[in-house]
């Protein structure tokens, strides 16, 4: 682990603040923006624009300038020291020189990931120790509204953080170790059912049977308190019970199964999905068949989007037809498939039923290398994941479209929602607006309804709306929160939060976002797209690249299909491969919901590689949807690295398109 210089002040932001100088606290300042520069400084550990800031601290003042002067003026006395001055300040620039300081926060954001995939529980419990609260816990600035943003962001990002490694030394330690670190870990995130639910597992191993019923009842009791639907906590504790007392195989000699137990709150409806066991030709192909039919009901419940039906239950029940086995456990959607050797590699052929019908909704085949199979990161398997989700999503927007506006569900009311939110004008995401609202007031603690209400607000500060961004990007924020706060597990409530962190310009912490929602669902598509939406303007264009690779197999039919390749496009310009580019700028502009940056993106880049023709055409088309459109727009919508700001303006000028 690394270790500050002896002498280097410390500062800790994960709490309260504090500075400390030769082993003793200094006086905090009484200003709570001189503190709140303190910490902005101290973790963007480069130089600030003067500008910057006063948009940061002063959101009205007769004279900022002046109020950031005097703010500095005290600050001095918390960084300076007799022999080093730390605060650099020119007329246009400030900067702290953080390689002077022992910043709590730093050391984490520097340390985590290694510590996650290669450190021991000590490394682990020392990472650990520097959390001593939230981030800057106490502290807030009235009348900033860009600083608590900021705050709000970094908080959720080092909240992540502690949450990852407070997961990872859980699973390292044995039952009766890992208690303690649960139940900090329900601190950390107070509404995260998995973390509630392992709590019970580990003091029921531990034989610690009282204490088990007692943190059921409390679990229940906070999720209530906080008006949260506790249906599916209680059915988990039931099932980590029922594990523990009976064994499977009393299904198989007709025990009867509590479908309610299986039932979402009638609020929402979501439909269960039961995924039969694969069947494989051969003794090995069958063998490997069970362990993929694990992986994707593991999965399917990562993704938190609709119910499904547990292996051990889907095992037992596997001797019976799709139809008697989905009654059994109130299932809308059967799933079944057959994995087959061919050479070196699997092929799964999988089928989506109506077991009512026995009608097939939908078949496919998916395949990958053998030796990828059981990956960590299983293709196969995610695969397969992702276009049962999505198909069961089509299937069930196309029914609410059916239904009158006044007779939805929560659930229903959503998907309208989310066939409106793709279409991309402002009319079709105001409807959207709409339906996610009601989606939220049938049913407050369904977290997908705010990730929905979050990106149309992303859609309004990107494109729809853009002389209110800054509105816009508040809203954004505020509504990814609130899905972060009913639903902590839910992947799609990270992915809500990392797009609208990226809109902050908040990049490292949108990346952290999106990256805890891929780990929640390696089978995300969604998140991987935003993952290289974000690296291929400022971070990795490899990983851009793998990552919209990666959302592109995932989800060949995405409605995010243009931007997808846009990202590609990015990244591939930044590696150099230009032709490479091009072709995907212009696959992206020629998908059919294709927004007007998208266009952009393919006139820009086929100027770049010098195919006028294409370009010429693409920039009329473009001009048709938004005659008025320049180049300061397209400026304003990404976040460019300079490398590839300085393509893009060079081709504009080719074109030219107006500043």
């Amino acid at each position: 682990m690394e270790m500050a210089s002896p002498s280097a002040d410390r500062v800790l932001l994960l709490g309260p603040l504090q500075v400390i100088r030769n082993g003793s606290p200094l006086p905090q300042p009484p200003s709570r923006k001189v503190r709140a520069l303190l910490a902005y400084l101290a973790v963007t550990g480069r130089p600030v624009s003067r500008e910057k800031l006063c948009e940061l601290l002063w959101d009205v003042a007769d004279d900022p300038r002046g109020e950031l002067r005097w703010c500095l003026t005290k600050l001095r006395s918390l960084v300076d020291c007799p022999v080093t001055t730390r605060l650099i300040a020119d007329r246009k620039q400030v900067q702290i020189e953080a390689d002077a300081l022992d910043v709590d926060a730093l050391r984490v954001v520097r340390e985590t990931q290694a510590t996650l995939s290669s450190g021991s529980t000590s490394d682990l419990r020392s990472l650990l120790a520097l959390f001593r609260g939230d981030f800057l816990e106490g502290l807030s600035v009235e009348r900033a509204p860009s600083f608590e943003n900021w705050l709000a962001g970094q908080r959720h990002r080092f909240g992540q953080l502690r949450q990852q490694l407070l997961e990872r030394l859980g699973a390292l330690l044995p039952p009766e170790d890992r208690i303690d670190v649960l139940r900090e870990l329900i601190e950390v995130a107070p509404f995260d059912e998995s973390a509630h639910v392992a709590l019970v597992r580990a003091l029921t191993t531990s034989a610690l049977h009282a204490e088990a019923r007692q943190q059921i009842d409390a679990s229940v009791k906070r999720f209530q308190s906080e008006g949260i639907d506790s249906a599916s906590l209680r059915s988990a504790f039931a099932t980590a019970q029922q594990q523990r007392a009976k064994p499977v195989q009393a299904i198989r000699q007709g025990a009867p199964i509590d479908a309610a137990s299986h039932q979402q709150p009638a609020r929402t409806r979501r439909p269960t999905l039961l995924v039969m066991p694969f069947a494989g030709a051969t003794p090995e192909e069958a063998a490997d068949a069970r362990r993929v039919t694990s992986d994707v009901i593991f999965g399917i419940a990562k993704l938190r989007s609709v119910s499904t039906i547990a292996w051990s239950t889907a095992s037992a029940l596997s001797d019976q037809s799709p139809a008697v086995a989905a009654t059994r456990v109130n299932a809308q959607y059967v799933a079944s498939g057959r994995l087959q050797r061919h050479g070196t590699e699997y092929l799964a052929s999988i089928e989506l039923i109506e077991p009512a019908s026995g009608r097939i909704f939908w078949a496919n085949e998916f395949s990958c290398n053998i030796g990828d199979a059981f990956s960590a990161a299983n293709p196969l398997a995610s695969q397969i994941v992702a276009g049962l989700d999505a198909e069961i999503h089509i299937i069930e927007r196309n029914r609410a479209l059916l239904m009158p506006p006044t007779s939805l569900d929560a659930w229903q009311a959503y998907h309208r929602g989310l066939a409106n939110m793709y279409r991309f004008t402002s009319e079709s995401n105001r409807e959207a607006q709409t339906f996610f609202h009601q989606a939220i007031t049938l049913d407050p603690t369904f977290s997908r309804s705010y990730a929905g209400l979050s990106f149309t607000h992303f859609q309004n500060a990107f494109v729809l709306k853009t002389r209110e961004r800054e509105q816009e990007i508040a809203l954004a924020l505020s509504t990814a929160g609130r899905g972060l706060e009913v639903d902590p597990g839910d992947p799609a409530a990270h992915w809500a939060m990392g797009r609208a962190l990226w809109l902050r310009r908040d990049h490292e912490s949108a990346i952290t976002a999106l990256e805890q929602a891929t780990r929640l669902s390696p089978s995300y598509a969604s998140a991987h797209y935003s993952l290289a939406m974000v690296h291929c303007q400022t971070g990795d264009p490899e990983r851009a690249v793998e990552a919209a690779d990666t959302a592109a197999l995932l989800s060949p039919l995405d409605p995010m299909l243009f931007a997808i390749f846009g990202a590609r496009t990015f990244g591939l310009l930044r590696l150099g491969k230009t032709e490479e580019a091009a072709v995907f700028a212009l696959r992206g502009a020629e998908q059919p919901n294709a927004h007007i940056h998208a266009r952009a993106i393919a006139v820009l880049t086929l100027a770049t590689v010098g195919r006028m023709d294409e370009a010429d055409a693409e920039w009329t088309r473009l001009r048709h949807l938004q005659p008025a459109y320049n180049f300061r727009q397209f400026e304003d919508a990404f976040h460019l690295v300079d490398d590839l700001r300085r393509i893009y303006q060079k081709a504009a000028k080719v074109m030219h398109i107006p500043q």
